[in-house]
């Protein structure tokens, strides 16, 4: 008679177990449990007690770090990519979670604990889509390959920011680079809205960089929704309204998931990319940063604040503090040289700079400035510094053009706009300032992605509301407001109370 098929709950348990080589006798003794709910739990016999789950599904995820052995920790931080034991307790706990709570939904759905190899529905709305689209195999962050074709840009808002979310693990410093996601979707003009749509598309390019993700256009994904994880797992469905998707099916056929994963890999060429990553390093010895700051037409829009509004001063005592190493193949002389070039730039080339309030308050609140791709927080006289050379541009300096944003472009978006943009007629990339240790720089390679955030600039510069402000004197005045509160809170040395900086 065939052994009966485990549900994923057991599997996950039973795999967590072999990595950490832990014996059933020992879990159940660490739980004080009998040793058969182990083993019905592990042979699928048995689900721990729902009412319980909770605190049950943590003390396993606590025990089975305590009892791994020397080789089994190790393992268990490969498997999911952390790099102490407090997180691996949490990552552990939330993929257990995650299963279980899945084979709950397949008893209540089809009374097995075991779901069928292929499921087809006829209407789902967006919601219950991505319900299913967010499959427990996502946590597994290694070695996970996924290729994407969806139609993002006609789904209402909410629905975008659910899946590009998605199941995979996040949290500050988090990077999977094993977890490989392909993305094509649609960028048909008259599907893109040109203020919220960047700011989209910004932050999709910030939520998945911990990961290997890449980014493509493509007519073909009009209409699609088809998400696939090589080997394991498929969802695909035709998006016939904003809000119904049609002819959807789930499998976890290999046979199904594999023939859809190669071929919306073959339509993902470098030709439809629409940017690419790329390292400080890179930029710098690649001569992209020089590119950057010499070519014609500049507009920059800065979310936070960068080594380009730096007095030289202040420049040399930020490069002798960072921990800028030779290995990370950046030369202090040659940033230095780099300093010199933009300060030369910013001099006799017109460039337009947009700032976003944020930065403003990133400075004052968190000290932090983007000093090539190093986040370093200033003391408060630096900052002071800081922010009169600022002025010094804004009142003295005639090729320098600016704007500030009050307000965000986008009121009921969720996200910050921390990001900042360099746009030019040859060279455009984004610092995307990420949370995964370092920020994350992408090169706008493709001209569709350029004219979107060029269109983007240009809307936000001519804006005329309350939104911003483009009187060079007002900038100077809101500037001169900054340095007066900063002095004050320096007056008094408390750099302890940031919190008194938060409304300036």
């Amino acid at each position: 008679m065939p052994e009966k098929e485990k549900n994923r709950f057991s599997q996950i348990l039973e795999q967590l177990m072999n990595l950490a080589e832990i014996k059933n006798a020992a879990l159940a003794k660490a739980l004080q449990y009998d040793v058969s709910y182990i083993s019905k739990w592990i042979s699928g016999r048995m689900l721990p007690a729902e009412k319980t789950k909770r605190n049950v599904l943590q003390r396993i995820s606590s025990e089975i770090v305590r009892l791994s052995s020397a080789v089994g920790i190790e393992t268990l931080y490969e498997t999911y990519q952390v790099a102490n034991k407090r997180d691996l307790e949490q990552v552990i706990f939330d993929n257990l979670e995650a299963e279980y709570d899945y084979v709950q939904d397949m008893q209540r759905l089809y009374g097995s604990s075991v779901a069928p190899k292929t499921i087809f529905f006829v209407d789902l709305n967006p919601a219950q889509y991505i319900s299913k689209m967010h499959h427990p195999v996502l946590r597994r962050v290694s070695r996970l390959y996924i290729m994407a074709q969806m139609d993002l840009l006609a789904l209402a808002h909410e629905y975008r920011i659910q899946i590009i979310q998605g199941n995979i693990p996040r949290g500050p410093y988090h990077s999977y680079p094993d977890v490989h996601f392909s993305l094509m979707i649609d960028l048909s003009p008259d599907k893109i809205d040109p203020i919220y749509d960047p700011i989209f598309l910004i932050n999709m390019m910030k939520e998945e960089a911990g990961l290997d993700f890449h980014l493509y256009k493509g007519k073909q994904a009009a209409g699609r929704m088809l998400f696939t994880v090589k080997d394991d797992f498929m969802i695909s469905g035709i998006l016939t309204a904003p809000n119904r998707c049609m002819s959807v099916t789930v499998s976890s056929e290999a046979d199904n998931c594999n023939p859809l994963y190669d071929s919306i890999r073959n339509l993902c060429t470098r030709e439809m990319l629409l940017y690419r990553d790329t390292t400080m390093a890179d930029m710098v010895n690649g001569n992209g940063y020089i590119r950057s700051i010499l070519a014609l037409h500049q507009r920059w829009m800065i979310g936070q604040m960068t080594e380009h509004f730096l007095p030289d001063d202040l420049f040399e005592e930020l490069l002798e503090q960072t921990e800028i190493e030779a290995e990370e193949g950046l030369d202090k002389e040659m940033l230095r040289n780099l300093h010199r070039l933009t300060k030369k730039a910013m001099e006799e080339t017109r460039i337009k700079v947009i700032f976003h309030r944020i930065a403003f308050s990133n400075l004052a609140v968190e000290s932090e400035i983007d000093f090539f791709d190093h986040k370093i927080s200033l003391t408060l006289q630096q900052r002071i510094r800081y922010l009169k050379y600022l002025l010094e541009l804004c009142t003295e300096q005639d090729t320098m053009h600016f704007r500030l944003i009050h307000e965000s472009p986008v009121p009921d978006f969720q996200y910050a706009v921390t990001q900042s943009i360099f746009l030019s007629d040859t060279f455009c990339y984004m610092r995307l300032n990420t949370e995964n240790g370092k920020n994350n720089l992408a090169v706008l390679n493709h001209p569709e992605m350029k004219m979107i955030f060029e269109r983007f600039f240009e809307i936000i510069w001519s804006d005329q509301d309350d939104m911003s402000l483009s009187d060079h004197e007002e900038i100077a005045s809101f500037i001169r407001q900054m340095i007066h509160r900063t002095e004050i809170i320096a007056s008094i040395n408390t750099e302890n109370t940031p919190d008194l900086l938060e409304y300036c």
